[in-house]
């Protein structure tokens, strides 16, 4: 056992449950297995597809793809209303099932869980299979077929995953890993969205392997984050699984005035930074916030703090400052100047369906927010600044130390 333990490339695993919402209802009605169907509100005008079966996505049906094109793209595509309740118990069962082997595992998104079987060898017998017990566990207690990949770091696994979804169950040997990986489209590796993707085409970089191989002035080009992403190309990641809830994690930002100030709108150009520093940052990891709390520090010492549970999950630069700035109307009363000012955007959870939600009026401002993300993805969040900053005459040294002659303005309507 021993043997077979150090054989094993690593000990974390990746459970994949992709399509959780389709296999749910295909669980509970077994005549759904074989016929494209998909998952959408039907009373709601522009109502958008939130999963959908594998014969639907033969047929050409995508996720975000609005209902009433599909149905016309696909006929006699079966809509099934969503069941909330239902997806998030089997959710939280999944998460339970995973805690019955160690308390290491992390909440990766509706369906997904990293786990870190290490120290477990003398209860569950080598990695390997624990992750077969967990697998035959789910299967019995979800009637769903999840991909499992068990490797040495959160990249790999995630990535191997993909390779052998939608219900393969992959042990990777060290040797196995680098080339398995290497092999794969590069839109398979963690952190590649569209946007990236095209501009990888645009270098001829098809696979992981081309990436891994970059140079680092090469991997800068691509972005900020570009070394990062050719070192988690070349299977290099020492991220530990996170056993944190998702709600209980929280982006902070804050800033001090020099000087002290009393003025409201000099504090305004503040926070708009500061929400849009965190808000680049949440929507990095599509993550969005559902708690926001403001705290305000005085010239005299005194602190003051607000905040405010929200309905829906926000994302987006303008809507983050819009909440910020109600904070601000609530607690700006006093006579004192203001010399340190933070906020803290916390109960994180996927943006991503929500995202789907959002009604056409506002579609005009979500492509503004694309493109502003991918300007401060290609160049660094301080290669573009808010244009209040510029008029103001304040907060402009970073941008300018960090990007001579090529920090741009953009104006804030909507702010």
């Amino acid at each position: 056992m021993r043997g077979r333990t150090t054989m094993c490339s690593g000990t974390i695993l990746h459970v994949n449950a992709v399509g959780l919402m389709a296999d749910l209802e295909v669980a509970r009605e077994r005549s759904l297995a074989r016929r494209p169907f998909v998952i959408a509100r039907e009373d709601v005008p522009r109502a958008v597809i939130q999963d959908l079966s594998p014969a639907a996505y033969r047929e050409g049906v995508r996720r975000g793809m609005l209902a009433g094109y599909a149905q016309k793209l696909v006929p006699g595509l079966v809509i099934r209303p969503p069941r909330f309740e239902l997806y998030r118990e089997a959710d939280e069962r999944l998460w339970a099932l995973g805690m019955e082997f160690t308390p290491l595992v992390e909440r990766a998104g509706r369906g997904h869980l990293f786990i870190d079987l290490a120290g477990t060898s003398r209860l569950f017998g080598a990695p390997e299979d624990a992750a077969g017990r967990l697998r035959r566990r789910i299967v019995e207690d979800l009637g769903i077929y999840p991909s499992l990949a068990l490797a040495s770091s959160k990249t790999v696994s995630k990535v191997a995953t993909r390779v052998f979804r939608p219900s393969g169950f992959a042990v990777l040997m060290p040797h196995e890993e680098t080339r398995l990986i290497r092999l794969q489209p590069v839109e398979l590796l963690p952190g590649i969205g569209p946007v990236l993707k095209e501009r990888l085409t645009l270098l001829d970089i098809e696979n992981i392997g081309e990436l891994a191989d970059l140079k680092p002035s090469e991997a800068e080009a691509l972005g900020p984050r570009g070394t990062e992403l050719t070192a988690r190309a070349a299977g290099l990641d020492n991220s530990p699984v996170n056993p944190e809830l998702p709600e209980k994690r929280s982006i902070r930002s804050a800033v001090t005035l020099e000087p002290d100030t009393s003025d409201l709108e000099v504090l305004r150009v503040h926070l708009r930074r500061l929400a849009a520093e965190a808000g680049f940052r949440m929507r990095k990891d599509n993550m969005g916030a559902r708690a926001v709390r403001l705290d305000l520090v005085y010239t005299d010492g005194k602190e003051q703090s607000a905040s405010e549970t929200l309905k829906q999950v926000l994302v987006r630069d303008a809507e983050l400052m819009q909440c910020v700035w109600k904070l601000v109307q609530r607690l700006a009363c006093r006579r004192v100047r203001f010399r340190r000012v933070g906020v803290v955007f916390s109960r994180l959870s996927p943006a991503g369906p929500e995202l789907d939600l959002f009604e056409p009026k506002e579609s005009k401002s979500i492509r503004l927010q694309g493109a502003l993300d991918r300007v401060h993805d290609k160049y660094g969040f301080a290669a573009l600044a808010p244009g209040a900053l510029f008029a103001a005459g304040i907060g402009t040294e970073p941008f300018a130390a960090q990007t001579p002659g090529r920090a741009l303005a953009y104006g804030d309507a909507g702010w």
